[in-house]
C-alpha cells in the first residue's frame, strides 16, 4: 500500500482570548497580498493563510502538476454560520434585495475549499466535511484515502473555523501538505511525518466510549513502547477519552505521554494543530478528537 506523508504545514490562528470582533487578530496583506480578498470570508482568509504557508514549506509549486491531480479536503463547523446569518438578518429586517451580490454566494460552506481549488488549480476534488470536532482530523483521513486510490497524486487537508456572533470559540486555520512517498522522491522534497493510521467512528454519548477500545488498542499497539498523544474534545468528553488512552495503554503495557495545550476552543481546528505541534516538535503519535454529540476520530503519524 503506498505511503502517504506530510510534506508541508502551515496555521494561522488567534492566541489572545476572543474579546474582539471575529478576524480582529489577523492581517490577510503578509500571506494573500493587498488584492484578492476583499469579498472572502474571514474563514476562507484563514485558509487562504494556511495554506500559502504550508505549499512554501513543503517546497510545492502546483502550477507544475495537473490540475485534475490535485484535490482539497477541508473540515469546519462554523465557516458558513457567519454569513448565514448576516444574510438571514437581513432578509427578515431589509428584505432579500438588500443582500449584497458579493456576499451572497459566502452562505455555502464549501466556498473556503472551493477557493483553494481554484486558487492553486487544485482540481481533482474539493470536499467540505462538516462532523462537530472531528472535521479537521476527517480531512486528513479522506485525503489520505484518496491519494492511496490514485484518486489523486497530492493535495491539501484542512480545518478553519470563524467565530458565529454567539459563540466563543477561537478563530483561525491549519494545513497539511499530503502526497504518496514516491512523489516526496521524485520532488527531492522532505517528509515530515506518515500518516501511519486512523479511523472516524459515532459512539453515542449513552454508550460511553467503551466501542472505542479495540480500535483504540489497535491504534496503540501499532506505535510502539513509547507513545505521544493529544485529545480535542468537547467539555467531559476530553478528560473521558483521556482515561481511556491510559487504561488502553496500561493493559497492554505500553507507556503513553500526553503532550499540547490546545483544547477544543479551536473546534475542527483544534486536532489540527496537535498534528501540526507534533510535527514541529519531531514527536510523532496519536491525535484524537472528540464531540459531545458522539463522533470520534483519531490519527497516527510515524516518522
Amino acid at each position: 500500500m503506498t505511503a502517504v506523508v506530510i510534506t508541508g504545514s502551515g496555521l494561522v490562528r488567534e492566541t489572545a482570548p476572543p474579546d474582539a470582533g471575529p478576524g480582529a487578530w489577523f492581517d490577510p496583506v503578509p500571506l494573500l497580498g493587498r488584492r484578492g480578498w476583499k469579498y472572502l470570508t474571514l474563514a476562507t482568509r484563514y485558509l487562504l493563510g494556511a495554506t500559502h504557508l504550508a505549499v512554501n514549506d513543503a517546497g510545492l509549486d502546483p502550477a507544475g502538476f495537473p490540475d485534475e491531480s490535485m484535490g482539497v479536503v477541508v473540515g469546519t463547523n462554523f465557516a458558513a454560520l457567519p454569513v448565514f446569518s448576516r444574510i438571514t438578518r437581513i432578509v427578515v429586517s431589509e428584505g432579500p434585495e438588500m443582500i449584497s451580490p458579493a456576499e451572497a454566494p459566502n452562505f455555502s460552506v464549501n466556498i473556503p475549499a472551493s477557493t483553494i481549488s481554484m486558487r492553486y488549480g487544485m482540481r481533482a476534488f474539493n470536499i467540505t466535511l462538516t462532523n462537530p470536532m472531528v472535521a479537521g482530523l476527517e480531512s486528513v483521513l479522506t485525503l489520505s484515502m484518496a491519494i492511496r486510490q490514485r484518486r489523486a497524486r497530492l493535495g491539501v487537508a484542512g480545518a478553519t473555523e470563524e467565530r458565529p456572533d454567539n459563540r466563543r470559540i477561537y478563530e483561525g486555520a491549519c494545513c497539511f501538505v499530503m502526497e504518496p512517498v514516491d512523489e516526496v522522491t521524485r520532488r527531492e522534497a522532505v517528509a515530515k511525518a506518515t500518516v501511519a493510521g486512523g479511523w472516524c467512528r459515532f459512539s453515542p454519548p449513552g454508550n460511553g466510549l467503551r466501542a472505542l477500545r479495540d480500535p483504540l488498542s489497535r491504534l496503540i499497539g501499532q506505535s510502539g513502547d513509547d507513545v505521544c498523544y493529544a485529545v480535542a474534545a468537547d467539555g467531559d468528553i476530553d478528560s473521558r477519552l483521556d482515561e481511556l488512552c491510559q487504561q488502553t495503554a496500561d493493559r497492554m503495557g505500553i507507556r503513553m505521554r500526553r503532550m499540547g495545550e490546545v483544547d477544543g476552543r479551536y473546534v475542527s481546528v483544534s486536532p489540527m494543530l496537535h498534528l501540526a505541534e507534533q510535527i514541529a516538535a519531531g514527536q510523532h503519535g496519536l491525535v484524537l478528537a472528540a464531540s459531545g454529540h458522539g463522533h470520534v476520530a483519531a490519527l497516527r503519524l510515524t516518522r
